[in-house]
């Protein structure tokens, strides 16, 4: 196949846009920095882009077949994620423990950012449709598939680093009650809309 260099400009803004805007992985983790600090956020970072390679590269390998076969699983991919969506957006208002009380109620682990590649709906449609989109760039040969899968990953934990920092800048804010609940607020909202936005698209 023939590699499509035109596509290079396109798909470089894509990435870097599509995986700055707000969603699961960035909502997620501005509120893990506000409330551990970009330090103690890394593991589930670091989850976050271990399984978002992992979605990257089986999409990647196997697009004829996931193109194929998306329709039949979709609308149980899109409710998944919209429940798990919802979930994390009325998390930091359910009773759990405080910072007095040894941290937050949601575990900010590994495993967790990992698992949350698997629900994470935007995540999965952005790998399928990335290397459908570009399939003249990215998809000619298994080796530029692993490489564009590599920085795509490289890309995404750039947003989402991001995403902590900005979180960790108004970590000296958190003990106040009331921005707790207004951030926080926001946030969630985040988390709906982009549940709303699932469930109409």
């Amino acid at each position: 196949m023939h590699v499509q260099s035109e596509l290079i400009i396109p798909f470089i803004t894509y990435a870097i846009v599509t995986s700055i805007t707000p969603g699961p992985n960035n909502v997620s983790s501005a509120s893990a920095g506000m409330q551990l600090g970009y330090r103690k956020t890394l593991p589930y970072l670091y989850g976050i882009v271990a399984g978002f390679f992992i979605l990257l590269a089986v999409a990647g390998l196997l697009t004829g077949f996931i193109t194929g076969m998306y329709e039949s699983f979709s609308p149980v991919l899109k409710w998944i994620g919209i429940v798990y969506m919802l979930w994390l957006a009325v998390m930091p208002f359910l009773p759990g423990k405080s910072k007095k009380q040894g941290g937050p109620a949601y575990s900010y682990s590994f495993f967790s950012g990992m698992i949350l590649q698997l629900v994470n709906i935007k995540a999965i449609l952005y790998s399928i449709t990335i290397f459908s989109s570009f399939a003249g760039l990215i998809s000619v040969s298994p080796g530029a598939i692993i490489l564009s899968a590599v920085f795509l990953t490289f890309v995404t934990f750039g947003c989402i680093s991001t995403w902590v920092l900005i979180g960790s800048t108004l970590a000296k804010y958190f003990e106040n009650r009331q921005f707790y609940i207004v951030f926080n607020a926001v946030m969630a909202l985040l988390l709906v809309y982009s549940a709303v936005s699932i469930l109409y698209n």
